[in-house]
């Protein structure tokens, strides 16, 4: 029931959000001559880079995978599988399912499949958290404003917490009793994040991570090159920062409806019209979406091949 509820609460919000979003747009009445202006074949950069992004995710993962589990399975294949569940996703959890079932035909079981994703989303927030310290410290810079440093003191503050959050829960779990089957799951998964915890898997999660951030500021510059927006590097990079800490906390399935909404109403308090910042948003999607489909076929036409 409560399951229900939320996603009903989702989809409204997600309708609210998108009839704000057109309203605006249409008392604006800017779209047209936005669009009217615009090279299409400049928007293939953005879909370059997001491919970049999707193989850079496959690698981190599987570099995880097989570092923490007895993950037994080829790079090739795994691409395979890695890049079909991206397209999957397009409907919710069906990518997620994909890769789980997959991956027990390579001694993955279901648990460790699990326990996986727990670690690199719980690696994911201390990274992600760091790398917002160093954005806003940036922006501190560049603006010449000290409150702004404080904020990312507040980032730095919160990912060392995080980092040794695991520890602390791990020491006290050690004392709990395990008897009831739930309990005992979350012990293995504390177990297994802690254990795994360790210099060679925060190196990938370092690199990997920090490449990736650096190619979203690079698609952010490439989608607003491609729309002809006169913007300086710090409004770009200000931009960047807003809209990657917003996705960092999604409340409608990968953000939708309320990213555009942000990101509209940034581009307004700094000047410029509402509907400039949707569509930024909207072509950042559809860079993902079109470097998806690209790589699901390739993917499987270069499969399909080779089992001939």
């Amino acid at each position: 029931m409560n399951k229900n509820f939320y996603k009903l609460f989702q989809y409204l919000f997600i309708i609210i959000c998108f009839l704000l979003i057109t309203k605006t747009i249409l008392e604006e009445k800017e779209i047209h001559n936005i669009m009217f202006n615009i090279d299409i074949y400049k928007f293939f950069p953005a879909v370059i880079i997001s491919v970049f992004l999707v193989l850079v995710y496959s690698q981190m993962i599987f570099k995880i995978s097989k570092q923490t589990t007895s993950l037994d399975i080829s790079k090739k294949n795994w691409i395979y599988i890695f890049l079909n569940s991206q397209f999957y996703d397009t409907v919710p959890f069906a990518g997620f399912i994909y890769k789980a079932i997959n991956l027990k035909k390579y001694k993955l079981e279901y648990k460790y499949f699990i326990f996986i994703y727990a670690f690199i989303f719980y690696s994911w927030i201390i990274l992600y958290l760091f790398l917002f310290f160093i954005d806003a410290t940036i922006i501190s810079i560049y603006f010449g404003t000290i409150k702004y440093f404080y904020i990312s003191l507040i980032f730095l503050i919160t990912s060392t917490t995080f980092f040794f959050s695991i520890k602390v829960i791990h020491y006290f779990s050690n004392k709990l009793s395990s008897n009831f089957i739930i309990l005992s799951k979350i012990k293995e998964l504390v177990l297994f994040t802690n254990k795994n915890l360790i210099k060679k898997n925060i190196l990938v999660f370092i690199k990997s991570g920090t490449l990736i951030h650096i190619l979203e500021f690079i698609l952010y510059y490439s989608v607003i090159n491609f729309l002809q927006l006169d913007l300086s590097f710090k409004v770009i990079f200000t931009i960047f920062f807003v809209n990657s800490f917003v996705d960092f906390f999604p409340i409608t399935p990968k953000n939708i409806g309320i990213s555009e909404l942000i990101s509209g109403t940034l581009m307004s308090l700094i000047g410029f019209n509402f509907t400039t910042g949707v569509l930024i948003r909207v072509f950042i999607r559809l860079s993902s979406i079109f470097a998806t489909i690209f790589l699901f076929l390739i993917n499987n036409m270069f499969f399909l091949n080779n089992e001939k």
